[in-house]
């Protein structure tokens, strides 16, 4: 036991400053400063130190004062006693053990409390994460197509508010899929991180460029003052990814095809139809080339219903039979005489008159019924030549064209056997055409397929020669007789060095690999003779007859006979 007293302010103070005493009695009168005072300046924050007041007579404001500054009692000298003594430091003890197990129960909740901002600090940042993850793709970090719909509609709503114009862009790159097969996904990824880069850097803050899906782009926008300024960004746009990549040390250029469709303060369209018009103007930009865009505007509109239309009355013009098959003759160069036909589908609709393969097979590819059309074409082709049978047109091969669709059909060469087989037909009276693009696609299943058929004695023929982006490759590669210069090419190889070279340097590529060389849409004698001085094989074309229906070609034939 450890007492001390102090007889002065100065020695009271000096004994509680040590510290070393857990219970202090302290006079209220010490002198010209009281007992209060030095509790006050005595007591720290939570001491565990026992204070107890002394005084001269019981006064509740002494006492109200004394707990205030942290005195846990008080003793009337005049009532002072052992027991009283005792009882009043009993007391205090225990008041002051629950006082610190008050303060212990508080740290307890403070380190809860630290512990639970912890937790949610750490979900709070990781429901960021997440949102940013689910709104945001992954691989090039601009926001992905849900929140490309989301900035669309408040950009949409904005606009009307601030009477502002938008601009919607759709982009999709050209040649991506060459350039994946070539250098590899990996050069694929990182060609997309860098067009995206590319893309942001060419507009500004405000607008938003988002990636949709596979090397789709989108971009919006934002505060347009005039809708024509939309003109000058898509050309940027356009010029900046038609600067070349370094990409894993290889030099790629690629090009880029643009839709654009503008939002004005006045419209009432959605933002799935400003979506829509954006994706039509998108592929007529794809239609019309490399590095192009173009704007959605009424005449396209009428386009877009007008493919509608011809969408959903296809199912009714294949079960109601409102399909019939054309012949257009081609004609061997050196002879002049009809070596073959090329069959051609022709759709006379009861309500809209005539509507061109041009529309209908694209539709026909698109909603899956290229599958029915094409059986349809083929049975109908082999019923004809089956007919033909006995006349002039009998041992007359007939060019049919051979679609993407049909192309993955596991058993095509069965079902062209069987057609074969069931219409007494010889496989050299059929010929397939098969374009490019379809090849291009689905090369290695091409190649298989086509072989097959050839086993058969069914001669092949690539179309469209010289408008894919593989064409020396497929040329050497795909099983084929004969390689089709594409009507654009003869078309202006008269008038146009470019084109008059893909001629000639796709007649000697045919020869040189053993191959027919044939030249599409021919209608000038110009054309023909001087297709005929390099040595093209045969052609098929307006000079000679427009497509037939069965029943006139056999007399056009006849006629030709007489004439030569």
């Amino acid at each position: 036991l450890n007492l001390d007293v102090a007889t002065s302010w100065e020695d009271a103070d000096r004994i509680l400053d040590r510290g070393e005493h857990d219970i202090h009695i302290i006079d209220y009168s010490l002198g010209a400063r009281s007992g209060i005072d030095l509790i006050r300046s005595t007591i720290k924050d939570r001491d565990p130190r026992i204070f107890i007041l002394l005084t001269g007579q019981e006064d509740r404001q002494v006492d109200l004062a004394a707990t205030r500054v942290g005195a846990l009692d008080y003793l009337v000298k005049g009532d002072l006693t052992a027991s009283r003594l005792e009882r009043c430091l009993r007391f205090a003890s225990e008041a002051m053990n629950q006082r610190q197990m008050l303060f212990d129960q508080a740290d307890a909740l403070e380190d809860a409390k630290r512990a639970t901002e912890v937790v949610l600090a750490r979900a709070e940042a990781s429901e960021k994460e997440y949102r940013w993850l689910a709104q945001h793709d992954l691989l090039t970090q601009v926001p992905n197509r849900m929140m490309f719909v989301q900035k669309l509609q408040s950009g949409m709503e904005s606009a009307s508010r601030s009477r502002q114009h938008i601009a919607l862009m759709l982009l999709d790159l050209d040649r991506f899929k060459a350039i994946n097969d070539t250098h590899g996904h990996q050069a694929g990824d990182q060609l997309l991180v860098e067009v995206a880069r590319r893309l942001i850097r060419t507009v500004r803050d405000t607008d938003i460029v988002a990636r949709l899906g596979g090397d789709e782009f989108a971009i919006i926008i934002n505060n347009l003052d005039e809708p024509l300024f939309a003109s000058g960004v898509a050309e940027k746009l356009t010029r900046g990814l038609a600067e070349p990549f370094d990409i894993l040390g290889n030099r790629i250029e690629i090009g880029s095809s643009i839709g654009v469709a503008l939002f004005t303060p006045r419209d009432t369209t959605t933002p799935e139809e400003i979506i829509s018009q954006a994706d039509a103007a998108l592929y007529r930009a794809k239609s019309a080339g490399r590095g192009v865009f173009q704007f959605f505007d009424d005449d396209l509109n009428k386009e877009i219903q007008r493919a509608h239309m011809v969408k959903t009355q296809l199912p009714v013009a294949i079960s109601e039979g409102q399909f019939s098959l054309a012949f257009q003759p081609k004609i061997c160069l050196r002879t002049g005489e009809m070596i073959g036909a090329e069959a051609l589908t022709r759709w006379v609709h009861p309500d809209f008159g005539p509507i061109s393969p041009g529309e209908f097979i694209p539709a026909a590819e698109e909603t899956g019924l290229i599958r029915p059309l094409s059986d349809w074409i083929f049975e109908e082709a082999c019923r004809t030549i089956r007919d033909w049978q006995g006349t002039a047109m009998a041992n007359v091969p007939i060019a049919l064209n051979l679609s993407a669709v049909q192309l993955l059909k596991q058993d095509i060469a069965a079902d062209i056997s069987r057609l074969i087989e069931v219409h007494d037909l010889r496989p050299s009276q059929l010929e397939f055409e098969i374009t490019e693009t379809a090849a291009l696609n689905h090369v290695s299943s091409a190649m298989e397929k086509l072989a097959a058929l050839r086993e058969m004695g069914i001669k092949v023929a690539i179309d469209d020669f010289g408008t894919g982006y593989s064409s020396l490759a497929l040329a050497t590669g795909l099983p084929s007789d004969s390689l089709k210069i594409d009507i654009s090419f003869v078309a202006g190889m008269l008038t146009k060095p470019a084109d008059a070279a893909a001629v000639n340097a796709t007649i000697a590529l045919a020869h040189s690999l053993g191959k027919l060389a044939i030249a599409e849409g021919v209608e000038t004698e110009e054309q023909r003779v001087h297709l005929l001085n390099l040595r093209c094989d045969q052609a098929p074309g307006y000079l000679f007859s427009r497509p037939l229906p069965a029943a006139d070609i056999l007399a056009w034939k006849a006629a030709r006979a007489r004439k030569s």
